[in-house]
């Protein structure tokens, strides 16, 4: 029986709703929607649909995976390369949810499922905390693969609908949004990682003092006091930030002297993707620092790793893109208003946070993370069927 191009379109989308919903839970579950979706999006593109039109910064990602690709011609190992590779086919997610989420409906009902989804994620980490306790040796993965990872997106869902929140005009939406910040507020601070605390304070300031500095004045005093009365083990990992002793404040630094040294001798092609710790492994007196106690897989930096593994001009490529995202969500926010400006600045302080964390670990080369990433930089160019500024209560 053949599918009609709205059936089509239909099903994917029920299809991607799941997908999004277990980008918090499962991996595996998650390819195989993502499979059954580019199959329903290759049928739609053969009947003669249009591929839908790209935001600009796309094309820098295009030349990424360019230059990502010509660094596994001279990798340094080749096969664990083309391995790795499999990840550039994340990118097509951006063209699949500009597809897909064409009306405004389907733009909440998407929306709703990435809070549902943040929210039992986060109960899972507060059930093991309840638990277990707070143990930095193992830290909240919920069923996700890392700590990282758990709280890298729950960082993206707790920005986005914090600012959703303060700039939407929905009382009762605003409500259901704020129960659910404090449940993912919870489990990001008892998940002891820092790297999305980071993201999220510097991202949530730079809201506050834009966009609501009354509310900075009030926040500021309630952070600290939160701080001030959190558990032992919470506060340790606080003041361990700012600690230059601190065990794995060390390992970062050592990271950036094995980056850096790595790309003195590869600066066009880098070494090739996943290939890092058995370059530094097979080139110890070269790559690693003297006073290293272990060999990381990666260099906990977006920036620097891309650097070292596909070289100089795929980092190019990747820094205008994040520069034209910005560019272009900036242009966007002062030309909107309601719900689409909201949604707008929801999105470009997400992306803020991804940028500070990323700072401190290697949060792109995550499955999961690209999967939320490419999700929250498509809302803002999708071309809906309804009228743009249609507000939620009318769409319910």
């Amino acid at each position: 029986m053949k599918l009609s191009a709205n059936s089509s379109s239909n099903l994917a989308f029920a299809l991607l709703l799941a997908f999004l919903f277990l980008i918090n839970f499962s991996i595996a579950g998650c390819y195989i929607f993502l499979t059954l979706i580019l199959l329903l999006f290759i049928l739609y593109l053969a009947r003669g649909g249009e591929f839908p039109r790209p935001p600009f910064f796309c094309y820098f990602f295009a030349a990424y995976i360019f230059f990502t690709m010509l660094a596994t011609v001279f990798s340094f190992d080749r096969a664990a390369s083309i391995r790795d590779n499999k990840e550039l086919l994340i990118f097509l997610l951006i063209p699949i949810y500009l597809w897909l989420l064409n009306t405004w409906k389907r733009v909440w009902l998407s929306i709703w499922t990435i809070l549902a989804s943040g929210v039992f994620s986060a109960l899972v980490g507060i059930y093991t905390v309840w638990h277990k306790g707070i143990v930095l040796s193992d830290r909240l993965k919920g069923f996700t693969s890392h700590w990282m990872t758990y709280a890298g997106l729950l960082m993206f869902a707790f920005i986005f609908f914090f600012v959703l929140m303060l700039l939407g005009k929905n009382k009762k939406q605003s409500l259901i949004i704020s129960g659910a910040l404090a449940v993912m507020l919870i489990a990001i601070v008892f998940s002891l990682t820092r790297s999305a605390w980071l993201g999220i304070a510097g991202a949530l300031l730079m809201f506050l003092i834009f966009f609501r500095p009354k509310y900075f004045l009030a926040l500021a005093p309630l952070a600290l006091i939160l701080a001030l009365l959190a558990p032992l083990a919470v506060k340790n990992r606080i003041l361990s930030i700012v600690d230059l002793h601190d065990k794995s404040n060390l390992d970062r630094i050592h990271m950036v002297y094995s980056g850096f040294k790595i790309f003195q001798d590869h600066p066009w092609t880098g070494v090739g993707s996943n290939n890092i710790e058995k370059v530094i492994a097979g080139n110890e007196k070269r790559y690693r620092h003297p006073l290293a106690e272990k060999i990381n897989p990666h260099l906990h930096n977006n920036f620097l790793q891309i650097m070292a593994e596909r070289g100089i001009f795929a980092l190019a490529s990747f820094l205008l893109a994040c520069l034209f995202i910005i560019l272009q969500l900036l242009k966007l926010l002062k030309a909107r208003t309601g719900d689409w400006r909201a949604i707008t600045a929801a999105v470009f302080f997400a992306f803020i946070g991804f940028l500070i964390a990323g700072m401190f670990e290697y949060n792109f080369g995550d499955s999961e993370i690209k999967f939320i990433l490419f999700y929250f930089i498509s809302l803002p160019f999708l071309n809906l069927k309804e009228e743009a500024h249609v507000q939620f209560k009318e769409n319910r």
